[in-house]
């Protein structure tokens, strides 16, 4: 009974050492962003946390023998303190990326940054303002999947522009991982314009891209000729907000467990962790390489919950950034309220909403509502990814918008969703 109540107690003792050491990490990181630093004040801590239990599973009780029970104890802990340590220091290999598509070209920033921009020409010639798309996220680039399907949006006599935003795809990441925003993004947006040389712009803009675009217009309203909102992220991002992770509920077993397998490896989560007490801290101990890498596993294999039940996986993205994602998304700063703004637009806009899209429908009626003369269409058997799912329908459906003409289905004007709509609410 005594050796049950000890194995007890130096259990409950080290559970207790893993969380005064990751305390001791995370306090020593909003001090310091030298790995060496925070994850040594980490060790330390836990070594001293641990102590007791040590001393627990050495202690010999009188007419014990002692010699066994002290290698045991020994071997547990150091097992507990090298078997972590070691998974923990695995990086992955990153991915091989293709070459960027055909035509494909690398603008400079104000700052230095570098994005990598492609255009498809008009056919036949240029009549109307070009057509620039968003990508989601953030930091979810996927030029070499979304250009084949905007580019049939050039017959309408409209150059289209597709750009990886900063810190994702194949554009450059930033030194100091705190520079990621939707601010920096709208600003980039507006870099990109005057480097187009156009005065206005036809916006599309897809999950995130959409929050993008709804900021950009609150803010540049005379610079915007058309928007179509597709798929929209939250139109006022919020502090905590989880709506992003709704695709991981929409998965099976087999498939959350391979999720939550890439999410709970140690160095993994250390990470995840970091960028919440210092972005720095956590660059500085996983580099975008290998955190990116991570990014590409977590994204294709939470995929499926992109799509409507039973239909094929879309691509995915084969280098998001993972630091352009994760900064933003962990920010406790509240984004200013752009709905005020929006009620004085006067730009056409589309909304476009899957019936088994993971964000909510509320998001959708949020941007109808918020924009004055907005209309909503409705792909029922659709999930998140409307142009990879439906490219088609799709393009005929923003060809009719960029050319002024009526919907090819009626539009959707309640509030609730549509009898089936099988999304989150």
């Amino acid at each position: 009974m005594m050796t049950v109540l000890r194995t007890a107690g130096a259990l409950a003792s080290m559970a207790i050492a893993i969380g005064v050491g990751w305390a001791a990490t995370f306090g020593a990181a909003r001090l310091t962003t030298r790995p060496a630093a925070f994850l040594t004040a980490g060790l330390l801590g836990y070594a001293l946390a641990l102590a007791p239990a040590v001393w627990w599973l050495t202690r010999r009780p009188a007419g014990e023998p002692s010699g066994r029970l002290r290698v045991t104890a020994a071997a547990v802990a150091a097992a507990v303190v090298l078997v972590p340590a070691a998974w923990a220091a695995l990086r992955p290999a990153h991915p091989d990326v293709p070459a960027a598509p055909a035509g494909t070209r690398f603008w400079t920033l104000p700052d230095g940054s570098r994005i990598a921009v492609l255009r498809v020409p008009a056919r036949p010639r240029a009549t109307a303002d070009p057509v620039v798309f968003l990508h989601g996220g953030p930091g979810v680039a996927d030029m070499d999947h979304d250009a084949p399907v905007l580019a049939r949006l050039a017959d309408s006599g409209r150059d289209v522009w597709l750009y990886d935003q900063v810190g994702a795809g194949r554009s450059s990441r930033l030194a100091d991982p705190r520079g990621y925003s939707l601010e920096r993004d709208v600003a980039d947006l507006e870099q990109v314009r005057r480097l187009i040389g156009a005065p206005r712009l036809a916006l599309i803009g897809h999950s995130y891209g959409a929050t993008l675009a709804a900021t950009y217009l609150a803010r540049h309203p005379e610079r915007v000729s058309r928007v179509v909102f597709s798929s929209p992220g939250r139109l006022v991002p919020e502090v905590g907000d989880v709506s992003g992770t709704g695709m991981v509920g929409r998965l099976d077993p087999r498939q959350r467990l391979a999720v939550f397998g890439t999410l709970l490896r140690p160095r993994a989560m250390l990470t995840y962790s970091l960028v919440k007490a210092d972005p720095r801290a956590a660059h500085a101990l996983s580099g975008d390489d290998e955190m990116d890498s991570r990014f590409v596993t977590l994204h294709r294999q939470s995929a499926p919950g992109l799509v409507c039940p039973g239909s094929p996986a879309p691509p995915t993205a084969l280098r998001p950034g993972f630091y352009a994602n994760q900064v933003p998304l962990s920010s406790t700063r509240a984004a200013p309220d752009i709905r005020p703004a929006l009620s004085r637009v006067r730009v056409p806009a589309l909304v476009l909403k899957g019936g088994c899209d993971y964000l909510p429908w509320s998001f959708a009626v949020d941007y109808r509502r918020s924009v004055p003369g907005s209309r909503l269409l409705y792909f029922d058997d659709s999930g998140h990814q409307l142009h990879l799912e439906r490219p088609d329908r799709f393009v005929t459906v923003v060809h009719a918008f960029l050319a002024d003409s009526p919907p090819p289905w009626p539009t959707w004007s309640g509030t609730e969703p549509p009898a089936g709509y099988r999304g989150a609410r």
